[in-house]
């Protein structure tokens, strides 16, 4: 039974067994002690433990959550002891001079250099990756923009696609180095001694060499200048957003906040009164909303309907007053129990509603007050027509023999009064009111077909229309 400790590395947690820990402590230490004080030791020495931190991770499993012995003595042997810092640091031949001093080599990934980057470091880190000037890659870069605009496009969507360099270690891998002790003491300063080395190259050409390589100095003298006005508006947009970013912020919260609270207010009143409604004193477009519910689970359609219009404005409120408040208040476990939720009663309504959508429309259609049906209306004597309301269309079909017929809804004929006045026929509207609460209850056009002759005169009031059906 080995004794385990908590500890931190690089900002991550392990449990670490004692044994392992002394020996990861002496190892840190005597890096330490080597590297002594100062800004660049303290930032290769916080490169050092990253790394460290991402190796250890990398040896734990679901099934081996603590670190062992063997795990740090490979993680020693990985990144080298003091004596191999020593030696790599101390021992360069002139072809690992120009690449920053390390002598252990491996394939190279591809990352972003945001370090040596005119825009978004994607030449850069083609550069590295390919172990070529990075003002070639540009140079192409901007060959296809002005060829076609598709270097821009292209450029984009290498930006998106490549990650970024942004550890020691991702850097190390972009250069092709093994991640030793050496290599990272020697990444901070890999871009002085680039530089250095590049004057003295240029220094060393011939005249004839300096002339050739003139238009690339040029070239990268104009994307240097660039960088630094890119820097500095980046810099100018930065320190602006950084000053309103907090009121955007708690604008964006409050808005998220009081529009989650009106979607909450109308999804809740209406859902109530859905409910509340649902009695026989109550129609809908003429049919008592209980004809209607009492073939469906109409109880259930509406608490499904309900919580997936509430689950995600109830979201949506915690999410602006959390950023309202700069502070997290759901946990994961209680905002997967509420998505989960959401998802049944989404899942509810939809399987629901498409079941008995087809029940709810043929009781719409085939409600006795709201089916189509016809009238027949005895022109015997009768030469003038005179229809008083805009509700009553007058259609005029010359030439056959049909009889004269009103249709429309039961409730619509109904409503309509037909009397005679010697050989006139007047149609008119009855004072219309129903007693009982109705939504969308309101009276249709009807329409009168009559067959006749060209004698028969139609005298409608100017609201009303005629048509002659021929």
């Amino acid at each position: 039974m080995e004794k385990t400790i908590s500890i931190n590395l690089s900002g991550q947690n392990f449990l670490i067994e004692e044994e392992a820990y002394e020996k990861l402590a002496a190892y840190l230490e005597s890096i330490k002690r080597h590297c002594g004080a100062g800004a660049d030791s303290a930032e290769v020495i916080a490169d050092i433990e990253n790394s460290m931190a991402e190796k250890l991770r990398s040896s734990l499993t679901p099934y081996k959550e603590i670190t062992t012995v063997k795990d740090v003595e490979a993680l020693i042997t990985i990144m080298g002891t003091i004596e191999d810092f020593n030696r790599e640091v101390g021992n360069f031949d002139s072809e690992d001079e120009e690449a920053g001093g390390t002598a252990k080599k491996m394939k190279r990934k591809l990352y972003r250099d945001t370090d040596n980057a005119v825009i978004g470091g994607v030449a850069a880190g083609l550069g590295a990756y390919f172990d070529m000037d990075p003002v070639l890659f540009r140079i192409v870069f901007c060959a296809l923009v002005f060829a076609g605009g598709s270097g821009f496009l292209i450029y984009i969507l290498l930006w998106i696609a490549m990650p970024e360099a942004k550890t020691a270690h991702q850097k190390l891998e972009m250069q092709g180095q093994a991640p030793t002790l050496a290599a990272f003491k020697n990444l901070a300063k890999t871009g002085k001694q680039l530089q250095e080395n590049w004057k003295k190259r240029w220094q060393n050409r011939s005249t004839l060499g300096k002339i050739f390589n003139l238009p690339l100095v040029i070239i990268n003298g104009l994307f240097s200048a660039v960088k630094k006005i890119t820097n500095g508006l980046f810099f100018v947009i930065k320190s602006i957003w950084q000053v309103f970013w907090p009121v955007v912020k708690f604008c964006f919260g409050l808005f998220l906040t009081v529009f989650s609270f009106i979607i909450l207010g109308l999804a809740g009143v209406g859902g109530l009164f859905l409910l509340l409604y649902n009695s026989p004193t109550c129609y809908l477009s003429f049919i008592p909303i209980s004809e209607i519910t009492k073939t469906i689970p109409y109880t259930w359609i509406i608490i499904s309907g309900f919580l997936s219009l509430a689950i995600p404005a109830i979201l949506v409120l915690i999410g602006g007053i959390a950023i309202i408040r700069r502070k997290n208040i759901m946990n994961f476990v209680a905002g997967s129990i509420l998505v989960g939720i959401w998802m049944a009663a989404g899942i509810s309504f939809c399987a629901l509603g498409l079941r008995y959508y087809p029940e709810v429309e043929n009781k719409f259609k085939n409600y006795p007050l709201t089916i189509e049906s016809e009238k027949t209306v005895n022109m015997v004597g009768i030469k003038e027509i005179a229809a008083n309301d805009y509700y009553i269309n007058i259609v005029v079909s010359a030439a056959t023999a049909t009889p004269a017929t009103l249709s429309g809804r039961m409730i619509d004929l109904e409503n309509i009064a037909i009397r005679r006045e010697g050989e006139k026929l007047i149609l008119e509207k009855k004072p219309f009111h129903f007693d009982n609460i109705c939504f969308d209850c309101h009276l249709r056009p009807v329409t009168l077909r009559v067959a006749t002759s060209s004698t028969l005169k139609i005298n409608p009031d100017t609201a009303s229309s005629t048509e002659n059906a021929l």
